[in-house]
C-alpha cells in the first residue's frame, strides 16, 4: 500500500489528482459543518442549561408533559430500562462483555442506528406539532434585523478590503508565474500562504468592526448580544473555511491555486462547496442555536435535521455530478502507470470512488444526528486532521518532485570540466523521489492513524525502542548520504583532473575512471556495510579480524595479480597507452581494444587477439600520440643526380598535399634531410612527412605511389638486386668465349645466345638437351 501511495503523490500535476483532491475535500466537508451545527447546537443547550430558572423551569416543563403522556412515559421507562440492563451488563462483564458489545455495535449498529434516528425523530416532530407554533414575530424581527446589520458590515468591510488587496494579490500571481519550472510549486505555496495571511488580517478586522458594531446593536441585552455574537462567530467559521477552500481553487486568479485544475472545474468545485459552507455554516452556528436560546428546542432539533439532511443530499448530488469526469480522470491515470499495482488500484478507485465518499458522507450525517456529543466531535477534528495531512503530503510530495524531477541542474563552468556529473547525479534522482516519497507516505499513513487515534507512531517513537530505530535510520541514511557524497565527488574530481578540452571524456579518462570507481566502490562499499552492521548492534569485530586474514592470504597467494594491477594503474596514471592506440606491448604490436584492471587486449594485423597481462608489459611504444611521421628511405642509382631525384620527391609531396582527400592529415611540409647511406647498389635519400597520429602508414603508402610515377616519369633509376657474372680480360683486352645455352625446362627447348664470342664462330652445341660443363668453351692455356 506503502508503494502504491508514493507512486500516486507524482502525479500531483495531472487531472486524476486535479478532480480527485477536490473531490477529497468535498466528502470531507460534510464532517466538518455538520459536526459544527450538531455540536453547536448541543453547546447552546448546554449553555442555555447554566442561564438561570427560566432554562431550569423550561427542562421541568418539559418533563412534566412527558409524564403525563402515557405513550411519552413509556417510552421512558423503555429507555431508563435499557440503560438500566446496559449498566448491569457492565458491571458483571470482564474484557470479553466489552468486546462482545462492540461487535454488537459494529454488527447491528447500522438498524440500531437508524431505528433510533427515526424515534428521535418522530418524537421531535411529534412534540413540535403537540406545542404552540405561536412566536413573537415582532422580537423575531428585531433579531433578525440586527443579526443582518452586523453581518452586512462586516461583508462590507471584506469587499472593500478585497478590492484594495487585488493588486497585492495580481502581484503574488505574477511571482508564481515568472517562476522557474523547476521552482514554481514552490512559490506557489509561498504566494498561497501569504494570500491567505492577508485574508486572515482582512476577516480579523471585519469582525473587529462588526463586533463594535455589537456592542451598540445589543444596547446592554445580553440575550441579544448572544445570537449576536453567534451571528460573528458564524460569519468567521463560514469565511475562514472558504477561504482554505479559496486557496485550493481560487476560480479568480489560477497563478494562487494549489491545485492546477481548469477555470472550469475551478468554479463548480468552488461554488458548490462554498455553498455547503455556507447553509450548514449559517444553519448550525446561528439559526440553530438561536432557537435553542429561544426555548424551542424541538423545533431547533427539527430544524438541525432538516439541516443536516438537505445538506447530505445536496453533497450527494454533485458528488454524483462529478462522478464521471473523476472516472475519466482517474483510468488515464491509470493506464499511464508505470506499476500494474498503481493501474490496478487507480482503476478500482475510479469505479467506486463516488460510492466510498457517499458512504462517509452518510456515515458522518449518522453520527452527528444519533451522537452529537460523543462521537461527532471526534469525526469532526479526526476528518478535519485527515484532510490537512493528506493534503499536506501531496503538496510536499508534488514539490519535491518538480523540484528535482527533470533532473538536478548543474553550472556551466562545472560541467564543461565535468561533463558526466549531471548525468551521474540525475542517475540518482528517480531512486531519491522514490524513497522520499515512500518516507512522506510513512508519515502522512502514521498521521492518520494517529488522527483516529488507532495506531500513536508518533508517541512509541519517544519511547526507548522508538528512539533506538530512529536514531538508527537517521544514523544509516546519513553514512549512505556520506557514502554518496563521497563517491559523486572522488568521481568527479578524477574527471576534472583528467579531462581534456572537449564536451566528451577521452578514452584515456574511461579507462581510468573505470579503474578508479572500481577501487573506490569496493572501499565506500566495505565501509558503509561495516558502519551500518554496526548501527544495526552486529558486533564487526570478528568481520575485521576475518577480513584481514583473509586479505593476506590473497596477497600472497595472488602477488601477480596484485603486479598485474599496480601496474595497469600507472601505465594508465602516465597515459601510457588508451583504448583504441595502436602500440607494441610484450613484443606485440596491435590495437589496443579493451583496457581491465589488470590486462590489455591488443588485435594485431592478422586480426589475431592478445591479451597480455599488465606485468609483461616491460616497454610500451605507442604509435598514435600527437603526431606521427613518415620516415622512407628512396634508393637511386649511383649514377642519378641527387639533387633532381630530390627535386621528383619534393614535387610527389606537393601533389599529395593538394590532394582534398590527403591534406588535412599532413601536419607540416616534407623535411628531406639528405642522403643517409651509400649503399651497396643505391644511394639512399630520407624523407620525414608529419603526419596527425595513426595516419602515417596511409599518408606513406599514398606517398610511395607518387615517388614511383615521378621517378618514371623523370627518367630516375630505382635500383633493384640483380647478379653480373665475370669471366675475366686477356692481356690483349679480349675476353674468353663464354657460349652459353639457356634451355626453358617447360619446352626443353634450347636458346642459344645469337651473338659468338669470337668473330665468324657459331655455336655448335647440341639441342634439345640440357647444358653440361662441356657446352661451355674455356680458353686455352
Amino acid at each position: 500500500m506503502l508503494r502504491a501511495l508514493a507512486h500516486l503523490f507524482p502525479s500531483f500535476g495531472c487531472r486524476s489528482w486535479r478532480l480527485a483532491v477536490p473531490t477529497l475535500l468535498g466528502a470531507l466537508l460534510l464532517a466538518v459543518t455538520v459536526p459544527v451545527q450538531a455540536a453547536t447546537a448541543e453547546g447552546a443547550s448546554a449553555q442555555q442549561s447554566e442561564d438561570g430558572s427560566q432554562a431550569g423551569d423550561g427542562r421541568y416543563a418539559g418533563l412534566i408533559d412527558i409524564l403525563r403522556d402515557p405513550a411519552k412515559r413509556d417510552e421512558l421507562i423503555g429507555e431508563l430500562e435499557r440503560l438500566s440492563a446496559g449498566e448491569a451488563s457492565d458491571d458483571t462483564s470482564d474484557a470479553s462483555a466489552d468486546e462482545g458489545g462492540m461487535v454488537d455495535d459494529i454488527a447491528g449498529g447500522l438498524f440500531g442506528v437508524v431505528a433510533e434516528t427515526a424515534a428521535d425523530m418522530a418524537g421531535a416532530v411529534s412534540r413540535l406539532i403537540d406545542r404552540d407554533l405561536d412566536m413573537d414575530w415582532l422580537a423575531v424581527g428585531q433579531v433578525v434585523w440586527r443579526v443582518a446589520v452586523v453581518l452586512a458590515l462586516a461583508y462590507v468591510v471584506m469587499w472593500v478590503g478585497r478590492g484594495l488587496l487585488r493588486g497585492i494579490w495580481k502581484r503574488l500571481e505574477g511571482f508564481t508565474r515568472s517562476a522557474h519550472l523547476h521552482h514554481r510549486l514552490f512559490r506557489t505555496g509561498v504566494a498561497v500562504l501569504a494570500s491567505l495571511a492577508l485574508g486572515a488580517a482582512l476577516l480579523l478586522l471585519a469582525y473587529v468592526a462588526a463586533q463594535a458594531s455589537v456592542w451598540w446593536l445589543a444596547d446592554g441585552d445580553r440575550q441579544l448580544a448572544a445570537i449576536l455574537g453567534l451571528a460573528l462567530q458564524a460569519f468567521v467559521v463560514v469565511e475562514a473555511a472558504r477561504l482554505i477552500v479559496g486557496a485550493a481553487f481560487t476560480p479568480a486568479l489560477p497563478g494562487l491555486r494549489l491545485f492546477a485544475l481548469s477555470d472550469t472545474d475551478s468554479r463548480f468545485w468552488f461554488g458548490w462547496l462554498s455553498h455547503v459552507i455556507w447553509f450548514t455554516g449559517y444553519a448550525g452556528i446561528l439559526l440553530v442555536p438561536a432557537i435553542y436560546r429561544a426555548g424551542r428546542e424541538d423545533l431547533a432539533s427539527a430544524v438541525g435535521w432538516l439541516v443536516a439532511l438537505v445538506a447530505l443530499l445536496y453533497v450527494w448530488t454533485r458528488l454524483w455530478q462529478a462522478r464521471k469526469p473523476v472516472r475519466e480522470a482517474l483510468a488515464a491515470r491509470a493506464d499511464r502507470a508505470q506499476r500494474a499495482l498503481t493501474g490496478w488500484s487507480l482503476h478500482l478507485l475510479a469505479a467506486s470512488w463516488h460510492w466510498l465518499a457517499m458512504l462517509y458522507a452518510v456515515g458522518v450525517f449518522v453520527v452527528a444526528i444519533t451522537r452529537p456529543g460523543q462521537s461527532l466531535p471526534f469525526v469532526a477534528l479526526a476528518t478535519f486532521k485527515t484532510a490537512v495531512i493528506i493534503g499536506a503530503a501531496i503538496f510536499v510530495a508534488a514539490m519535491i518532485s518538480q523540484w528535482i524531477g527533470r533532473g538536478v541542474p548543474v553550472p556551466e563552468g562545472l560541467r564543461q570540466r565535468m561533463p558526466t556529473l549531471q548525468m551521474r547525479l540525475n542517475t540518482y534522482v528517480p531512486l531519491t523521489l522514490r524513497i522520499l516519497r515512500i518516507v512522506i507516505g510513512l508519515i502522512a499513513l502514521f498521521g492518520v492513524l494517529w488522527a483516529w487515534q488507532l495506531v500513536n507512531v508518533f508517541s512509541w517513537l519517544g519511547s526507548d525502542g522508538g528512539r533506538w530505530l530512529l536514531a538508527s535510520v537517521i544514523d544509516i541514511s546519513i553514512v549512505l548520504l556520506i557514502t554518496m557524497i563521497v563517491w559523486l565527488v572522488a568521481t568527479g574530481l578524477i574527471e576534472a583532473k583528467l579531462n581534456s578540452d572537449t564536451d566528451m571524456p577521452s578514452a584515456r579518462m574511461q579507462t581510468l575512471l573505470g579503474l578508479f570507481r572500481s577501487a573506490i566502490a569496493i572501499a565506500l562499499v566495505t565501509v558503509a556495510a561495516m558502519i551500518v552492521l554496526a548501527e544495526l548492534g552486529v558486533n564487526i569485530g570478528p568481520l575485521l579480524a576475518g577480513a584481514g586474514v583473509l586479505g593476506l592470504a590473497i596477497g600472497f597467494g595472488a602477488q601477480k595479480m596484485v603486479q598485474d594491477v599496480i601496474t595497469g594503474v600507472f601505465i594508465q596514471i602516465e597515459n601510457s597507452m588508451n583504448a583504441g592506440d595502436i602500440v607494441t606491448a610484450a613484443g606485440v604490436t596491435g590495437t589496443a581494444e579493451r583496457l581491465s584492471i589488470r590486462s590489455v587486449t591488443l588485435r594485431d594485423l592478422s586480426g589475431t587477439v592478445h591479451v597480455i597481462p599488465f606485468s609483461s608489459v616491460d616497454i610500451v611504444s605507442n604509435y598514435t600520440r600527437e603526431f606521427g611521421y613518415h620516415k622512407g628511405e628512396y634508393g637511386i642509382a649511383y649514377r642519378e643526380n641527387i639533387d633532381d631525384a630530390i627535386a621528383q620527391l619534393r614535387a610527389a609531396f606537393d601533389e599529395l598535399a593538394a590532394d582534398p582527400d590527403w591534406k588535412d592529415r599532413i601536419l607540416e611540409p616534407i623535411d628531406i634531410p639528405g642522403v643517409t647511406a651509400l649503399a651497396d647498389s643505391s644511394v639512399n635519400i630520407r624523407v620525414m612527412i608529419k603526419t596527425k597520429p595513426g595516419d602515417q602508414w596511409a599518408v606513406g603508402r599514398a606517398y610511395n605511389r607518387l615517388v614511383k610515377m615521378y621517378f618514371d616519369k623523370a627518367g630516375i633509376e630505382i635500383p633493384f638486386p640483380h647478379t653480373t657474372l665475370y669471366f675475366g680480360v686477356d692481356k690483349d683486352g679480349t675476353s674468353p668465349p663464354a657460349n652459353l645455352r639457356l634451355l626453358k625446362e617447360d619446352t626443353q627447348k634450347v636458346v642459344e645466345d645469337e651473338s659468338p664470342s669470337r668473330p665468324g664462330e657459331k655455336p655448335d652445341g647440341p639441342r634439345g638437351r640440357v647444358p653440361d660443363r662441356d657446352d661451355v668453351d674455356l680458353p686455352e692455356d
